[in-house]
């Protein structure tokens, strides 16, 4: 499986205004959706020892909606009150989450990892929806390898001891390697694929890339479904308990 550590130059969706004017209309049903998918999640992670839920949200190739789809179940596990949430932006290459709040990117996860920031300084609490973020940070040479060291490793250990979900967004799997490098520390990898875009061959990919590195195929969200088939459409499936031979 080749892999180029570097992400081409994002392709412009034509329809981005109407996904984006169509869901600000259908919030109520847009939560419905990823709180069936947080249930799901839940359920296929079973943590004996007590501590916080760790899961990694990725996607074969770019622009298939894995860090909307790491926002809104951040924000579908912060509805529950008790919940302590921290989301991670862990796309070091091509970091969206801070635009998508409305926050600044720096000081973020590198800055913290480098030791330039402490905690407290790179994680931002959103309270309207209760769920905390630590951003990307300032951008680095070498994302791998600051994602795959023992620090890395260590301050996952630690968050979940803090936190009752940790949800990560990291960049998509076919074409850099940061998610393979640490998905193995994690509970699990839920995979984002775009509706008449993704193909089975890049899933089976995705899938038996991360199955390499020993990681848990948590399930599947099929992001931009057209339910309607009259004008635009916009919605969100969950295939949970997602098996290898069914890419086939």
């Amino acid at each position: 499986m080749a892999k180029k550590n570097k992400l081409k130059p994002r392709r412009v969706d034509p329809h981005s205004i109407q996904k984006i004017e169509h869901v600000n209309k259908n919030k109520d049903q847009v939560r419905e959706y990823f709180n069936s998918a947080r249930i799901n999640i839940d359920y296929s992670i079973i943590k004996e020892d007590g501590g916080g839920k760790s899961f990694i949200v990725t996607s074969g190739l770019q622009s298939e909606g894995k860090s909307f789809c790491s926002l809104n179940l951040a924000r579908s596990y912060g509805s529950i009150t008790e919940n302590k949430v921290l989301l991670i932006d862990c796309d070091l290459h091509a970091a969206k989450l801070h635009r998508y709040l409305n926050i600044p990117n720096k000081p973020g996860l590198t800055d913290f990892l480098s030791n330039k920031n402490n905690f407290s300084e790179v994680c931002t609490y959103i309270q309207e929806e209760n769920f905390h973020v630590i951003t990307s940070g300032t951008k680095v040479p070498n994302p791998t390898v600051f994602l795959s060291g023992k620090f890395f490793r260590i301050l996952l250990e630690k968050l979940e001891k803090q936190f009752n979900y940790i949800i990560i967004d990291t960049p998509p799997v076919l074409q850099v390697t940061d998610a393979c490098s640490f998905a193995s520390y994690t509970d699990g990898v839920v995979i984002v694929t775009r509706a008449a875009e993704s193909t089975k061959p890049n899933l089976k990919l995705t899938i038996e890339a991360l199955k390499k590195v020993q990681a848990t195929i948590l399930g599947v969200i099929l992001n931009d479904v057209d339910f309607t088939k009259r004008g635009y459409g916009y919605g969100y499936g969950y295939g949970y308990g997602y098996r290898t031979d069914e890419a086939e």
